[in-house]
């Protein structure tokens, strides 16, 4: 199968092309062969665990977005994607397999780490895009085993997140959405208000702490119907 088409659409949107947004490619080609992508007629629900280039890629090609809210980021430092069809609960778990060309060798990384230092040489720079460029083909030429592992996942698929009102912080007083109101002491703070008011550093006993939930109501009995703003 040739990804050229698909890879140049990833690069648009990325900026570049780099080893980690073409093993997103895989994962995304992957996820859709099993279950479709995501569309008005076929909500797919997405966890993303890393931050880095790989999930570009598959934000483009699922249509599982952040800003869709079909895409949910929980960056564990993890080359993995766990997808979800809602119609039928179906889903499953694709990483990237140790040992394989989507992830750096212990030479690569050492120029890796002089590139991006600026001590590289002209000469060990070149060596380091010639090494990426032909991983690039390797991950996108090889046999989906060699690079992904695949598995089902019996865990319900999570809600997509909806849209929430927004409303005055009463520390910063910048409108927030209501979904990450926190009710403190009596005062609903933003996320930065509430880690301030606790010094910096959340107590163990927080989660609950009047999070995400029944915020709606309490904001806008607490500021003012008139004061919630939709977006």
């Amino acid at each position: 199968m040739s990804y050229i088409e698909d890879y140049t659409q990833v690069t648009g949107f990325h900026g570049h092309k780099c080893p980690g947004s073409a093993v997103g490619l895989r994962i995304a080609h992957v996820a859709i062969s099993h279950l479709g992508r995501h569309g008005a007629d076929n909500e797919v629900v997405a966890v993303g665990e890393t931050d880095g280039c790989a999930i570009d890629a598959v934000q483009v090609l699922t249509g599982c977005t952040v800003g869709n809210r079909h895409m949910i980021l929980q960056d564990n430092g993890k080359v993995a994607f766990t997808f979800w069809r809602v119609s039928d609960g179906a889903g499953l778990r694709v990483t990237a397999k140790p040992g394989s060309e989507a992830f750096r060798g212990e030479e690569l990384w050492a120029l890796a780490h002089k590139v991006e230092g600026g001590t590289a040489t002209g000469e060990e720079r070149a060596r380091f895009s010639q090494a990426q460029a032909e991983r690039i083909q390797r991950i996108l030429a090889a046999p989906v085993d060699e690079i992904l592992l695949i598995e089902p996942v019996a865990d319900e698929a999570p809600a997509a997140k909806k849209s929430r009102p927004h409303a005055p912080c009463d520390g910063c007083e910048e409108l927030t959405s209501t979904a990450v109101l926190h009710d403190h002491r009596g005062r609903l703070l933003c996320p930065p208000c509430h880690l301030a008011a606790h010094g910096g550093v959340l107590p163990p006993d927080h989660a609950g702490h009047g999070h995400g939930h029944g915020h709606g109501h309490q904001a806008e009995h607490k500021h003012g119907h008139g004061h919630l703003q939709h977006n």
